[in-house]
């Protein structure tokens, strides 16, 4: 696969996974047009390459991304910002449909627009010196890419409401307690813990871990009666190999191993296996 030139993005392949580095540090990897339509790009080649099990995103330095470079909106015309959404809907839309697994890897600001890319990725590792929040009400802005919508359904209206009329901060602490994060972590482990969940990713049988990404995205917004007739017809196929897998026991107990007590707090209970599933 040809590897693609951008200015302010880093695209990097290493075996299947993926990695996409937001790359203005000196403005918080803020959105500016070059760098909105270069990860447009970039997940588009993404999409088109099937070789890639996982993608990674994360921010050049130590910021994830500040949203919007506001001070770009200067140069708007008064067409500009209902394209520029456009834009920003189709790219969190591809990033949240994507066939591989997607982890967000946070560390330093994450506000507004970077918060927004967050809620599309099916992982979010973050460091415990994160800061989060939806700023753009005091800037007069209404948030475009999932902030008003996505949000909700992981915090729920009435934080998610707060969170977007007040504006205010939040700590990676409440990030984690509101569903918005998987794991927090030293800024110095960060690295290490989105590489431990890609080799745990990458144990498992890709086509059951792409039917399942499917199932559930498709199933969101679904009643529970019509998501699970979702189950019904892919259950078969997954049969297929997951049959033969299951009793291959040497490959489910390297699995297993990795996967078992896998993010269980250290020093903690362990994870108990259900009977009859080992």
């Amino acid at each position: 696969m040809t590897m693609p030139d951008y200015q302010n993005l880093l695209f990097a392949r290493s075996g299947p996974i993926t990695t996409i580095t937001l790359n203005r540090p000196e403005k918080h990897n803020a959105l500016d047009r070059v760098l909105s339509d270069e990860l447009n790009r970039a997940v588009r080649q993404v999409r088109g390459d099937r070789d890639c099990r996982i993608l990674v995103l994360r921010g050049a330095g130590d910021t994830f991304c500040a949203g919007d470079d506001i001070a770009e909106f200067n140069t708007w015309g008064p067409e500009d910002p209902y394209w520029q959404v456009r834009l920003y809907q189709e790219t969190v839309q591809i990033i949240e449909d994507l066939t591989p697994i997607t982890v967000a890897a946070v560390d330093g600001v994450c506000t507004g627009g970077g918060l927004e890319l967050t809620l599309v990725c099916d992982f979010v590792i973050a460091t415990d010196r994160s800061r989060w929040g939806m700023p753009e009400i005091d800037w007069d802005i209404t948030p475009g890419w999932g902030g008003t919508s996505r949000l909700p359904r992981f915090a729920g209206r009435r934080k998610a409401k707060e969170w977007n009329l007040i504006g205010a901060l939040f700590d990676a602490a409440t990030a984690e307690r509101y569903d918005l994060v998987n794991r927090v972590v030293t800024p110095e482990d960060l690295t290490a813990e989105v590489e431990a969940l890609c080799q745990v990713m990458l144990r498992k049988h890709p086509l059951t871990v792409r039917r399942t990404k499917f199932i559930m995205n498709k199933s969101a917004d679904l009643h529970v009666s019509g998501a699970l007739a979702f189950e019904v017809p892919i259950m078969p196929f997954s049969g297929t190999t997951g049959i033969a897998e299951f009793t291959d026991r040497d490959a489910r107990a390297r699995r297993r191993e990795l996967s078992r007590d896998f993010w269980q707090d250290r020093g903690g209970k362990q994870n108990q296996e259900i009977p009859g599933r080992r």
